[in-house]
């Protein structure tokens, strides 16, 4: 499993990792954390030409332009229309602010490290690389993203592009 940042260690010594968990489909997903910059409502998206299709555009956020991503087109998810569950989420990934539109927040939910399993060796719609793991409560499952592989496959989609 990719490192993830330890957060806290619980009463019993196990690490506990937190994450800010989000709706896509009908799957939850997470991000560590201590990734995650801001989530704002969603707004008006400056659209840039001759961008991949999953490049919505920019946003300017107290002076900062940061480019607004739609991951479920980049991973062949099925497309929902922006309605009042939508948020913007803006993550840091090497040392860049992007943001990506998600269908709704959910919660801040803490995984200790045994409820954190391997990616299961099965074909997935998202590339398995951009998955740290599967996180289990009893009732939920929840599609741990690893960042700093979507910033890159981001970056070869932009770049081939050109």
């Amino acid at each position: 499993m990719p490192e993830l940042i330890e957060q806290i260690k619980d009463i019993s010594g196990e690490e506990v990792y937190q994450f800010v968990c989000f709706k896509m489909g009908s799957e939850e997903y997470a991000l560590d954390i201590t990734d995650v910059q801001e989530v704002i409502r969603y707004k008006q998206i400056t659209p840039v030409p001759q961008m991949p299709d999953f490049t919505l555009g920019v946003v300017n956020i107290r002076g900062s332009v940061i480019p607004v991503f739609d991951i479920r087109k980049k991973f062949c998810l099925p497309e929902k229309p922006v309605d009042s569950f939508s948020r913007i989420v803006v993550v840091r990934v090497n040392d860049v602010n992007i943001s990506f539109i998600v269908e709704e927040m959910l919660d801040n939910i803490k995984f200790r490290k045994s409820q954190i399993d391997p990616v299961p060796p099965v074909k997935m719609a998202i590339d398995k690389s951009c998955i740290k793991g599967i996180g289990e409560f009893t009732d939920r499952m929840v599609i741990i993203l690893d960042l700093k592989n979507i910033h890159i496959e981001i970056k070869k989609s932009i770049f081939e592009m050109n």
